[in-house]
């Protein structure tokens, strides 16, 4: 498998960065970037600064970057991802993304051969896999994607979480949190199934979870239970 170089002579061709800045006049485009690599990160965001991308974020690791992706006021209008992360690999994280932000774009990245990773990259969500050498494509690749998302990802109208539990709530979401059952946490805090519940319900309200295993990896998330 042939790895693509970050070389002088690749980045700063003429023609490329010409084909870059036909975009740059354009509406602004947020964009987020995973890559382990650091100085892979510092490449594409000054070459994609120059594209008229705007660098909302950049993580190195998969699992910050999926972190970030809950929050509706951390999304970017598009997202690149590496598909070789120290952590996971960059097809697990489109794939958890995918759970969190079903709308959000995703675009592949790699040093390597585009098409080793396309077509598992593009099952669990992502767009395309692009060559991190041809920043042309990555540039244009983010525009068209971008072309129907709102300017302002925080401006969306997905409903805001509330993490303000009561006293009572936290007490049973730590303890699912930490494994217990339902008849356990009953039995410990001297409460009835119904009044958990009750409780749980109105947790799930409050965080917009699907179901009571989502609301416990909210809590885990941003609670730090």
């Amino acid at each position: 498998m042939r790895r693509m170089t970050w070389g002088a002579g690749r980045v700063s061709h003429k023609p490329r960065l010409d084909g870059m800045e036909q975009y740059a006049q354009s509406r602004p485009v947020s964009v987020a970037i995973v890559d382990n690599d650091r100085m892979a990160l510092m490449a594409l965001s000054s070459l994609l600064a120059r594209s008229g991308c705007t660098v909302m974020w950049t993580a190195q690791l998969g699992t910050a970057t999926i972190q970030r992706c809950i929050r509706a006021q951390d999304r970017p209008n598009v997202l690149l991802v590496d598909m070789a992360l120290a952590d996971m690999t960059g097809i697990d994280v489109c794939r958890e993304v995918r759970k969190w932000a079903p709308t959000l774009p995703m675009i592949g990245v790699t040093a390597y051969d585009p098409d080793v990773y396309r077509d598992a990259a593009v099952a669990a969500g992502a767009a395309d896999v692009i060559s991190k050498d041809d920043v042309s494509s990555i540039a244009a690749a983010i525009r068209a994607l971008s072309t129907s998302q709102p300017s302002d990802p925080a401006s969306s109208t997905q409903p805001e979480r509330s993490f303000a539990l009561s006293s009572q709530q936290a007490a049973i979401m730590r303890r699912y949190a930490d494994g217990r059952s339902t008849d356990e946490i009953a039995t410990e805090l001297g409460v009835s199934k119904g009044t958990i519940f009750s409780q749980v319900a109105r947790v799930r309200e409050k965080l917009h979870a699907r179901d009571r295993d989502e609301a416990v990896a909210l809590c885990r998330r941003f609670l730090r239970m």
